[in-house]
């Protein structure tokens, strides 16, 4: 029986390894990495060379990589120890060396503090490496401490390959074994579409065939990506997104669908997401609480994007070239978990509200317009309505922050002759209000703004009642819009209305904003009544 060390980090990355097909290692002395070199010794089928000096064992696993055509590792010892191997990655760099390098290291809260052997190793090789990364070390970062390590394993034969830098800081006392056998981790894999093979085709379509209930996830995309009907009239893949995918064959409604207490039956067998964020967060708890058997990503660069916590491979490449050989070769899967996400969604009423202006807004809108969506509370009050046929729908969800929404829904809408609606909350407004101030807006954009006098979304999150967190203001938009040329309307309860949407969906001279002045408190009583009954 196998004495392996106990200390999590250190079992998660050699079962990696091992997982990884990584089974060569040049060791070098050292106390700190003594526990990684002693463990790995322990198991068959690891072939472990020795090299006291560490600027010869970087090139002695460079040889190793270049004779093997296999990635190798070199595993040192914390300090200055890891510097000597700075010629070495530069060579494995240039090469395209699959050059492992593991390095021991104190805990952080040691670095630059006096102690013996501590300097800064993360990132210490810079460019030279393809990725650094630093392994986290308490036991209930599991998840993290898999995905980063499958990440930067991955990263060594990824394209042309080469080195690759993993960091373990490693606390006293380093010598806890156990006999327990290697836990059994997630393994996560890269399929390159531009280089499958048919063995990788046939080891696909065999996992399809043994995962009857399968999901496709869209997240933000635009408007040209499309998925083959085929998928789900012949394959019964249940097609899922948000407004944001702009894709007309999916499902955009999905927290209607699931309700406030998903049933874990809804998450599939199969999960294939492709495209940006996902808003709802029903769909996340769902798919992470119930893990799908697979997870595949597609991405075309190839980065792991582990957002349920459940990935098992990327595909990387263009997603065309996977529906092709879906619809062609995969058999069918389970009909009545497709028909399970056709549930009719109702479409919601509201009292005078932001959500009632939302909903009346599209519901009015011109069929092929453009809908631009601020974040925050706007996004998510417009998943709560269908949309017009042919609406292409954009927002900044790169990183989901409320600045620039204007200034990017402007900048799209000179470019572009189609109906151009925007709709934003206040602080999402104000913080970009010079947008108005744009030469050249055309005629043809409609700004919806919903003023309730802060953050409304804070009050459907828990934060404390503070007028520093919720943004408070009685700010108005009237004398910055009409100085800047456009048609202004206030609307302060239902009567005045009409008229004010009537100019939202009525062609004119000028551009149009409404705003509407709304209370946040019961915006979000009404927001959080209806979701807690759909």
């Amino acid at each position: 029986m196998a004495t392996i060390s106990s200390t999590a980090s250190i079992r998660d990355l050699i079962s990696l390894m091992l997982a990884h097909g990584i089974t060569r290692c040049v060791a070098c002395p050292g106390s700190r990495n003594s526990p990684i070199v002693a463990s790995l010794a322990e198991l068959d089928g690891v072939e472990l060379r020795g090299a006291t000096d560490e600027r010869s064992a970087g090139f002695t696993a460079c040889g190793w990589a270049a004779q093997a055509q296999a990635p190798v590792a070199v595993c040192v010892t914390s300090g200055s120890a890891l510097l000597n191997l700075h010629p070495a990655v530069a060579e494995a760099h240039y090469r395209h060396l699959p050059l492992l390098i593991i390095s021991a290291d104190r805990p952080a809260s040691w670095i630059g503090q006096q102690d013996g052997q501590t300097l800064p190793q993360p990132g210490c090789f810079g460019a030279l490496c393809r990725m650094s990364v630093q392994i986290p070390e308490a036991a209930e970062e599991g998840w993290h401490r898999n995905r980063l390590l499958n990440e930067a394993l991955l990263e060594l034969t990824h394209r042309a390959g080469g080195p690759v830098h993993i960091n373990i800081p490693l606390s006293e006392p380093l010598f806890a074994t156990t006999e327990e056998p290697l836990p059994t981790p997630r393994v996560i894999r890269r399929t390159e579409l531009a280089r499958m093979n048919a063995d990788e085709e046939t080891e696909l379509l065999n996992t399809v065939a043994a995962c009857p209930r399968r999901l496709i996830l869209l997240g933000q995309l635009p408007a040209d990506a499309q998925v083959p009907p085929s998928l789900a009239a012949e394959k019964a893949f249940a097609i899922i997104g948000e407004h944001l995918c702009n894709t007309a064959l999916a499902i955009t409604q999905p927290d209607a669908i699931l309700g406030p207490e998903p049933d874990a039956a809804m998450s599939p067998d199969l999960l294939i997401t492709y495209g940006g964020c996902i808003i709802s967060k029903r769909l996340k708890t769902l798919l992470r609480n119930n893990p799908p058997r697979e997870h595949w990503h597609i991405c075309p660069d190839g980065a792991v994007v582990d957002t349920f916590c459940n990935l098992t491979r990327v595909i990387e490449g263009d997603p065309a070239e996977l529906w092709e050989l879906l619809s062609a070769f995969a058999e069918d899967g389970d009909e009545s978990y497709a028909e399970r996400w056709l549930t009719p969604v109702p479409v919601p009423q509201f009292p005078y509200s932001g959500m009632q202006l939302v909903g009346d807004m599209l519901g009015a809108m011109p069929e092929g317009s453009v809908l631009h969506l601020a974040n925050s509370s706007a996004v998510r009050f417009a998943q709560l309505y269908p949309l017009p046929a042919d609406t292409q729908v954009e927002c900044n969800r790169g990183v989901n922050g409320i600045e620039g929404s204007l200034s990017a829904a402007l900048g799209y809408a000179m470019g572009d002759s189609r109906p151009q609606y925007i709709i934003c909350g206040d602080l999402s407004f104000f913080y970009d209000m010079n947008a108005l101030w744009l030469q050249g807006i055309p005629a043809q954009v409609k700004i919806l703004l919903i003023n309730n006098g802060g953050g409304g979304i804070f009050d459907y999150i828990p934060t404390p009642d503070n007028p520093l967190v919720n943004g408070s203001h009685h700010a108005t938009a009237s004398g910055w819009a009409q100085s800047c040329n456009f048609e202004y309307l206030s609307v302060h309860s239902e009567h005045d209305w009409p008229a004010a949407l009537a100019a939202l969906t009525t062609p004119g001279t000028r551009p149009v904003l409404v705003e509407a002045f709304t209370d946040s408190a019961k915006d979000a009583a009404f927001f959080k009544q209806f979701n807690a009954q759909y």
